[in-house]
């Protein structure tokens, strides 16, 4: 049965090397006859989380009106939710985390996504600096009760474009590809 897919993009660079990952995971995921919806959360407006709990009054409606209001009504749409990302300071960057922290209002009245995969690229030579990212997902992924279908993690890559030919873009496709 075909899903309807939500991609999260959060390099604030165009069409940059995460965006190349998540271009071919979309490729396979189409091809296997699913529904894609793609957002660009690196250059989206929007603020984090203030806490200020108006969702628990207000049916999971946020009180903020930014770029994260245009977000909402795929993420109740969404049956299997994918962050594509470069890391930043050993993390997600922080614009990933505004749209994480703003998914808050999920508490209030659930998303119900069931399923999340992570497409993930980073400058360092050493692929375990990407550790505590990957701590962060897991533990984010448990918490919520979902099943991670997924981990393409590709390292040593920083200029635009070096992710080509690299075996991480076959990786996206196939895991795309794999949804059904």
């Amino acid at each position: 049965m075909a899903k309807n897919i939500l991609v999260v993009h959060a390099s604030p660079r165009v069409d940059g090397n995460s965006s190349m990952l998540a271009d071919e995971f979309t490729k396979g995921a189409e091809a296997a006859g699913n529904t894609v919806a793609r957002v660009n959360v690196g250059r989206a407006k929007m603020s984090g989380c203030m806490a200020c709990e108006y969702c628990f009054s207000h049916d999971g409606a946020c009180c903020q009106q930014d770029a994260m209001q245009e977000f909402y009504p795929l993420l109740r749409e969404a049956d299997v939710l994918v962050y594509a990302t470069p890391m930043y300071y050993y993390n997600f960057p922080a614009q990933l985390r505004a749209f994480q922290d703003r998914m808050f209002c999920g508490i209030a009245k659930p998303f119900n996504i069931p399923q999340v995969a992570l497409l993930l690229c980073f400058e360092d030579k050493d692929a375990s600096t990407c550790e505590p990212l990957l701590d962060a997902y897991r533990v984010a992924t448990a918490y919520c009760k979902q099943e991670s279908i997924g981990e393409v993690v590709v390292n040593n890559v920083y200029e635009k474009g070096a992710i080509a030919g690299n075996p991480g873009l076959s990786q996206a496709y196939d895991l795309g590809a794999s949804i059904a």
